[in-house]
């Protein structure tokens, strides 16, 4: 497990605990429990709960996938008749409304837990507070906040999603130390090490779909499947204002599981929508704006749409300029490798920036390790 969503829980010792640990370590355990639904639970966000008695650990469950159990109803099941004068733990509030579930809240009530401490605010609206209100009136001493930043970053996406109804859209950048992604000639494999590629696969298999243009397309001729840890294969699309693809195009020859899209306008659709067919290929036609590219927010729109909830970029400066340029990138990794290329190309093209007060700034940012390279992860804090 890679240490970019929150500080590694303390050891492990099982679903009963034999001390009397504090507050935060039965959080952390919540937390540890809610990771084991990634990249199975969008658009729900990773829950995990803790049922505690008498400095005990009596019940302990996470939430699954949609349509299945909420986190707090599986630990409650699991402790039994040990959940009544219990305390919950859980990383998010406990919802209070019917979706593909009942309430939690209802569950949580007639179980007869006493005490629930949760660490962020469910910002949905069907909840944000009135989980947490409903609990108090029946009774329950509620109490939140305790390691809500680690809780916060670990269902970035899902708060993402919830605040602005799109995508969730993370950037990804390999580079050198002085941000270059490729030598002068275009070569860029390998510029990070292999921790960091198995990272990168592992961020793959936690997202909907991986996206990148034609540039990366002709110059990496890349698979972007999961190949190097376990998880599922996401969708590929490939961005483009022209259909040319290269010879022995593994995104569009490699297709058995007709995963790859291609966005582009209606002229190429229309050019080139017979031959797609055989190939298994979605294409979605998306408008452009006066430059001739793509409308990336209507390429968001068209992401939703179809389902996507959540969308790891791993084009080349070009799609990654774009993106940032446009304010649409609400997560950025840099995957950052000690060494030094010189004439080679930049990570990032032109943004418009002509002052250091314009420059990206971040809410909330943060560093680790990962084999030679260091990677930093930061959410971008956009000015209006």
């Amino acid at each position: 497990m890679y240490p970019w969503v929150y500080y590694a829980p303390k050891k492990n010792f099982g679903v009963f605990f034999v001390a009397d640990y504090s507050d935060t370590f039965f959080m952390s355990r919540a937390l540890d429990l809610a990771r084991k639904g990634r990249g199975k639970t969008l658009p729900n966000p990773l829950v995990g709960a803790v049922i505690v008695k008498n400095g005990q650990s009596v019940g302990e469950g996470y939430h699954r996938g949609p349509g299945k159990p909420h986190a707090e109803v599986e630990a409650i099941s699991n402790a039994g008749n040990k959940a009544w004068g219990a305390t919950l733990f859980v990383n998010l509030e406990p919802c209070c409304h019917v979706g593909r579930t009942g309430p939690c809240t209802e569950t949580i009530v007639k179980a007869g837990i006493k005490r629930v401490v949760y660490a962020a605010t469910d910002p949905n609206p069907q909840v944000n507070g009135k989980g947490a209100r409903t609990l108090r009136r029946a009774g329950i001493k509620v109490s939140n906040g305790l390691l809500s930043q680690e809780a916060t970053r670990l269902n970035d996406v899902y708060f993402g999603i919830v605040e602005k109804e799109r995508p969730f859209v993370t950037l990804k950048l390999a580079q050198s130390l002085d941000g270059k992604i490729a030598a002068f000639a275009g070569h860029s494999k390998w510029i990070s090490c292999e921790e960091s590629r198995k990272f990168v696969h592992s961020l793959r298999a936690e997202a909907d779909a991986v996206l990148v243009g034609m540039g990366t397309v002709k110059t990496d001729n890349p698979q972007l499947t999961t190949r190097l840890v376990k998880g599922k294969n996401p969708y590929r699309i490939i961005v483009s204002t022209e259909l040319s693809f290269p010879k022995n195009c593994k995104l569009i020859d490699n297709n058995k599981d007709s995963k790859t899209i291609i966005a582009t306008s209606e002229r190429n659709i229309k050019f080139d929508l017979r031959h797609s067919y055989k190939r298994g290929l979605t294409f979605w036609c998306v408008k452009s704006i006066k430059s001739g590219e793509i409308d990336l927010s209507d390429l968001l729109d068209k992401a939703k749409s179809f389902g996507i909830h959540s969308i790891l970029i791993e084009g080349g400066a070009s799609t990654a300029t774009s993106f940032l340029k446009s304010k649409l990138v609400d997560k950025i990794i840099i995957i950052t490798a000690p060494i030094i290329i010189g004439a080679g190309l930049d990570s990032i093209g032109d943004l418009g920036i002509s002052q250091i007060s314009q420059s990206i700034s971040f809410k909330d940012c943060y560093r680790f390790h990962s084999g030679a390279d260091e990677i930093f992860i930061g959410y971008p804090k956009w000015k209006e």
